[in-house]
């Protein structure tokens, strides 16, 4: 990797080209000219032998050797090159003990050097207790006295300088999380804020890592779930999701944590994707996707996405029979859509829906397809055996359903769910499966079942079903336009 060194304290003795300029150079030029020095001050000539011999101390480890080695500036500062350049010789070599050495060491640590310990800690922050306990403010305790030791420089403003200022923002364990406030409040870009810690010419990359990672969750924190947020789109991408979170693991675990239990009530579609295209469908329990991402996640949390596909299917399953009636003028079904569809929404409002599954010939997904992301598309069943007509399967844990779009009954069984309705492993599903004899598979297990035809006060039926059978009472007006529950209490009374 690239390592950018630190600018040194004074710029007075370098050979400035000011192309025969009698005037004093400006502040602008005078800080460009230590950001040119960042990339290329003391570390090439003969301090590549220092690192050199510094990656042979900690390769081929003795303790002895390396304190009498730490006796030197300038084989301090290549022990810091060392580990900044080879991440893995960081983790097998890098120690409490040899940072306590290197620290108290009797030469003590130059400027130079301290910048490189500065940059040494953010480049690996809270990783560094991943490879041993306590780590960490080992590191943090030694660039506090460090930068304690150096002699205050206002001449040029340096990370040394920053890190005395701001400790707070640069070097504690929260503080990732402090600046990510000042970036969120509008006072700074990311970069903005890191040019005014003079972080411009480090790379720093954990410490920059958790940065944006805190400043992606303050957002959501922040954000209307039902609205636009333009940063949804950043937060699905291997770089932001797939990067490692404090203590373990990939941060996608955290984004989901936080656009899961941030939206009261059913949030937009954009925000619903946003979750999807982190960590797909969690449904889909059989594959390897979900062992990664939902696997971790509390059984409520997934639940409470699962309950938001139901309401994405719900309605599409709706627009599919509105598409359905307009586009064949057929008066049957654009009659019967208003019942249909107050009874499935107020299904759906009672909270007895856990879960849905939409099965669908290839010329209904393809309707999908203009409003459904990939991802949910393809937990759509592929229906065989009908050029038209599409079913959904509605999970009421105590009960389910069986609901088409047209010329099909609706079917409500008691118990367990078939795994023909439950497993998503399976592709496609004949039509026909689906009416008598999945009924009679249920019969032959025990479990009771009703079949009602569309016809005239057809809720009766299901609802009487319902609640004379399996105990389960659901106000009749919450199922039924205003005109149906009338005419249903006038010739029969309530179910």
């Amino acid at each position: 990797m690239t390592y950018f060194a630190p600018a040194p304290p004074f710029l007075d003795d370098w050979d400035w080209d000011w192309h025969d300029e009698p005037q004093k150079p400006s502040w602008r030029v005078l800080t460009d000219g230590a950001k040119v020095l960042n990339a290329r001050v003391g570390t090439g000539g003969p301090f590549k032998d220092y690192v050199g011999r510094a990656k042979t101390l900690l390769e081929n480890f003795d303790f002895k050797e390396f304190s009498e080695a730490a006796k030197s500036r300038s084989m301090i500062r290549a022990f810091f090159h060392a580990w900044l350049s080879e991440p893995s010789l960081a983790e097998s070599t890098l120690r409490i003990k040899t940072i306590d050495v290197l620290s108290a060491s009797t030469s003590g640590i130059s400027r130079l050097g301290t910048m490189a310990l500065i940059h040494l800690h953010l480049m690996y922050f809270d990783q560094v207790d991943q490879w041993e306990s306590g780590l960490f403010r080992a590191i943090e305790k030694a660039v506090t006295d460090a930068v304690a030791s150096q002699t205050r420089n206002d001449k040029i403003p340096d990370i040394v300088e920053a890190v005395r200022a701001k400790p707070e923002l640069l070097i504690t364990a929260t503080a990732a999380s402090a600046a990510s406030k000042l970036v969120i409040s509008g006072e700074h870009s990311v970069e903005g804020l890191l040019a005014d810690l003079e972080l411009s010419g480090f790379e720093a990359r954990r410490y920059r890592e958790l940065l944006n990672q805190e400043v992606f969750l303050r957002r959501i924190e922040n954000a209307d779930p039902h609205g636009v947020n333009e940063f949804l789109s950043e937060i699905s991408s291997d770089s932001v999701r797939k990067g490692p979170r404090p203590g373990g693991g990939y941060f996608g675990i955290d984004l989901l944590e936080a656009l899961i239990s941030r939206p009261k009530g059913i949030p937009s579609l954009e925000w619903l994707n946003a979750i999807l295209d982190i960590a797909g469908d969690p449904r889909m329990s059989y594959t390897q996707n979900w062992s990664i991402w939902w696997s971790p996640l509390e059984e409520s949390a997934r639940e409470t996405v699962i309950r938001w596909l139901s309401d994405q299917d719900l309605e599409l399953f709706l627009r599919t029979i509105e598409e359905y009636g307009e586009r064949t003028r057929n008066e049957d079904i654009q009659r019967m859509y208003p019942d249909r569809s107050k009874f499935l929404r107020g299904l759906q409002k009672s909270g007895l829906v856990r879960e849905t599954r939409l099965f669908m010939p290839e010329s209904a997904r393809s309707f999908a397809g203009r409003t459904l992301p990939i991802r949910v598309l393809q937990t759509i069943s592929l229906l065989e055996g009908t050029p038209d007509r599409s079913l959904i399967f509605i999970d009421c844990g105590r009960f389910h359903i069986v609901e088409g779009s047209h010329n099909f009954k609706i079917w409500i069984y008691e118990g367990e769910v078939h795994e023909l309705l439950a497993s998503r492993q399976r592709y496609s599903t004949h039509i026909d499966e689906l009416r008598q004899p999945l009924a009679d598979q249920y019969l032959h297990n025990g479990q009771r079942y009703k079949s009602v035809s569309h016809l005239g006060l057809w809720q009766y039926p299901v609802l009487y079903f319902l609640r004379q059978n399996l105990g389960i009472d659901i106000d009749p007006s919450t199922m039924m336009t205003t005109a149906t529950y009338s005419d249903m209490l006038f010739k029969k009374g309530m179910p």
